[in-house]
């Protein structure tokens, strides 16, 4: 769906600032059945604006894609044999602060990316996806070279590829209520064998979508990363970012939506 916000204010004696939000929300998937065999793509991608005073600012940004292809255990027609492969990224650069220069960013396409190999098991009913894999590779990809120098992202100073052995879980809940509320959550899990398997970087997302009328409707998205990885704070007050520590994003608007359903 596309959503839109707007502020306008003219001699408003309290302040403030004239401000437009805009950008879009896709989660889209599609599945495919053959005898005891299956296929579950899912496509999870945003991106959003935010037009202030003549500064434009990207406040949303993401590009999933995951596949599963699942084989029926005989028996037990609620647990499935899969294997799973995640990419993730982001559209565009990204900047620390507001007004920075174009060649100061921060992040950008496949700086970093990250892709998810591994095989484990499905549980699935009408709302509940539950994938486990006791054996997942994990790759992150800097292909940025300026950023390569810097060491971010877990790897060391020029270094463009590292890899991960872990633990790996993937939940997905999603429902359709009666009183025209969408819910669509979905939490992934990650233990890495060779550093902390205690240590689990996370990424759950939460999406709720209210239908006004057939193509109207409120969005609300809240999104929370930890990630060992990624230096988000300043630990010890000496104005470093040297520290993980808990991301968080919500986004709201009203827009347009459209339901494409599950393709199959």
């Amino acid at each position: 769906g596309a959503t839109f916000n707007q502020t306008f204010l003219r001699q408003w004696n309290a302040g403030g600032q004239n401000s437009l939000n805009t950008g879009f929300i896709l989660r889209q998937s599609a599945d495919y059945a053959r005898d005891k065999w299956s296929a579950t793509h899912l496509l999870d991608a945003a991106y959003g604006l935010n037009f202030q005073e003549g500064i434009v600012r990207k406040i949303d940004d993401k590009l999933e894609y995951n596949l599963r292809v699942d084989h029926l255990i005989s028996g037990q027609p609620m647990w499935k044999l899969s294997g799973f492969g995640s990419l993730k990224s982001q559209w565009y650069k990204g900047f620390a602060k507001p007004g920075d220069p174009d060649t100061a960013y921060v992040s950008r396409f496949l700086a970093p990316g990250y892709a998810l190999a591994g095989i484990g098991l499905t549980h699935k009913d009408a709302f509940l996806e539950f994938y486990f894999s006791p054996v997942t590779a994990k790759y992150t990809v800097v292909l940025d070279p300026r950023l390569q120098a810097q060491g971010l992202f877990g790897l060391s100073p020029g270094q463009a590829l590292r890899q991960e052995m872990g633990a790996y879980m993937n939940m997905r809940f999603k429902r359709n209520f009666p009183n025209k509320l969408a819910v669509d959550l979905r939490t992934n899990l990650f233990g890495n064998y060779l550093a902390s398997p205690f240590s689990i970087d996370v990424d759950a997302d939460i999406l709720l979508v209210y239908k006004a009328t057939n193509h109207l409707s409120i969005t609300l998205r809240t999104q929370g990363i930890f990630d060992r990885d990624i230096a988000v704070r300043d630990s010890n007050g000496d104005g470093k970012v040297d520290a993980p520590g808990i991301q968080l994003k919500q986004l709201s608007g009203v827009g347009l939506t459209y339901n494409f359903g599950s393709i199959k």
